[in-house]
């Protein structure tokens, strides 16, 4: 297999994947950007924008601009952290609660979709190499500054 057919498969199976999700979401007014961050707050309430810009491997401005979207439609909630009035503390509010268990259910269903086919083992082996293929995703990038901080 040549990689340009890798990485087109790659990029068609996130294309699909965003599709549908987006798909299934719109009802809520909510895009398929936005969906991950809320799934993210409902699963660590309190999460700051910092770690949400890290997990998602995106910048701050883009968490911002996400959030904002969500606070203004009433989904979520950002709270200045008292302890540390730098750091802005995101929570699901009761109108987020409403719809909690339907974006879950979209997860799960696209999930359930995703593996047709796969039995156990086969979920984990799957899992193991796109781990192994994340991190070496993840060298590539330090290799790449590391070899740009050498040029300097």
């Amino acid at each position: 297999m040549e990689t340009n057919d890798f990485g087109k498969i790659l990029r068609s199976i996130i294309s699909n994947v965003n599709n549908y999700i987006g798909s299934q979401v719109e009802q809520y007014g909510i895009k398929q950007g936005q969906y991950e961050y809320f799934l993210l707050i409902f699963s660590s309430p309190g999460i700051n924008q910092l770690e949400l810009a890290r997990l998602k491997n995106v910048g701050k401005a883009s968490v911002t601009k996400a959030l904002k979207i969500l606070e203004d439609d009433g989904f979520i909630k950002r709270v200045t952290d008292q302890n540390d009035r730098r750091n802005i503390l995101c929570f699901i509010t009761e109108k987020g609660e409403t719809i909690v268990e339907d974006l879950i259910r979209v997860k799960k269903n696209a999930e359930e979709d995703l593996f047709e086919g796969f039995n156990e083992k086969d979920k984990e082996l799957f899992y193991n190499y796109l781990s192994m293929f994340h991190r070496n995703s993840a060298t590539l990038v330090l290799d790449n500054i590391k070899e740009k901080a050498q040029e300097d």
